[in-house]
């Protein structure tokens, strides 16, 4: 029996693919699936076996997924989920729900990937039939962009403490490679981390305190925070200084929380730092965060940032316009 294939019986067949309990055939009379003690014996033309899918086919779409993942901390902790001998699947999620956007997409890409079984499948159907086959066109939506994000340029005194501590503290987890956590290392990187953003903390908390007494010589106009939010959530803040006596600009802080690292925040936060530095004319800006993800040196590299001893500067197009 011949059956026009619509989304709804798409939906049905994945939902009755990834129940593993149950054998199930799909009923063109009725465009649903059934199991298979259901079906009655004098129609038989009307029931088809569904798309085969096993947890082999799982396991192969959770591979092919972590290939695309940008972000390199999570994309390590995913692959190494996928070499337990046990409990693969319930670890890949757990890992998963640490990145809600990466969740979200790797959501999509499941039930491309499934839809696309299911296509195949119909398509196997219509050559037995005699008729053309039809194409899948894959869902392209995207994962998070930047156009997803609001970017604000603020002084430093105007952004909560406590939502900057509640920052400090999400953005230091996760920030070394494996080779450093292999050495036990990762315990000393993420104090200094949280020590680093927490004398940032203090500074402005400092600043601010002093400005409220009166005394107009504090350097607080000085400070700028560059942030990334999705939702009303900082998700990546980089701060810029000036440096006392010095035509050159500073940046001493520059993170994003772990959810959303992959995305490209860095990069656009560190762009938009080279473009405040150009707008206020300073010869310089030098790159002060020393307990910066090890990736993110890369990055540094491939904007034009050199390293000069414990600092990465740049220069750039800011000495050629002078």
């Amino acid at each position: 029996m011949e059956f026009i294939l619509l989304p709804e019986m798409v939906d049905g067949l994945i939902f009755a693919m990834e129940n593993q309990n149950t054998r199930f055939l799909f009923d063109a009379g009725t465009g649903c699936c059934i199991p298979d003690e259901c079906k009655s014996d004098d129609e038989e033309d009307r029931y088809y076996d569904i798309p085969r899918w096993d947890p082999a086919h799982g396991f192969h779409i959770m591979e092919q997924f972590t290939t695309q993942v940008h972000n390199p901390l999570l994309r390590e902790a995913l692959r190494e989920a996928l070499s337990q001998r046990k409990g693969v699947f319930r670890r890949y999620k757990e890992v998963l729900r640490t990145a809600p956007a990466i969740e979200q997409e790797w959501y999509r890409f499941k039930d491309n990937r499934m839809k696309a079984a299911v296509y195949e499948w119909y398509n196997e159907l219509r050559t037995m039939w005699g008729l053309e086959k039809i194409c899948f066109e894959e869902e392209t939506e995207p994962q998070l962009l930047l156009q997803d994000f609001i970017f604000t340029e603020q002084p430093a005194m105007t952004l909560d403490s406590a939502v900057l501590q509640n920052f400090i503290s999400a953005a230091a987890h996760y920030d070394t490679s494996a080779d450093e956590r292999s050495r036990g290392t990762e315990a000393t990187l993420m104090e200094a981390s949280m020590l680093l953003g927490k004398a940032w903390l203090l500074y402005i908390d400092t600043n601010l305190e002093t400005e409220e007494m009166g005394d107009n010589k504090t350097e607080q106009d000085n400070t700028v925070i560059l942030s990334a939010y999705t939702n009303d959530e900082l998700c990546a803040v980089c701060v810029i200084t000036e440096l006392h006596g010095s035509p050159s600009l500073c940046i001493p802080f520059l993170r994003v929380i772990p959810e959303y690292r992959g995305l490209g925040l860095g990069k656009e936060l560190l762009q938009r730092a080279l473009d405040y530095t150009e707008q206020h004319e300073a010869q310089s800006l030098l790159f002060s965060d020393f307990c910066t993800p090890p990736h993110f040196i890369a990055q540094l590299e491939r904007q034009g940032f050199s390293q000069q001893g414990l600092f990465y500067i740049y220069e750039g197009r800011f000495s050629a316009a002078k």
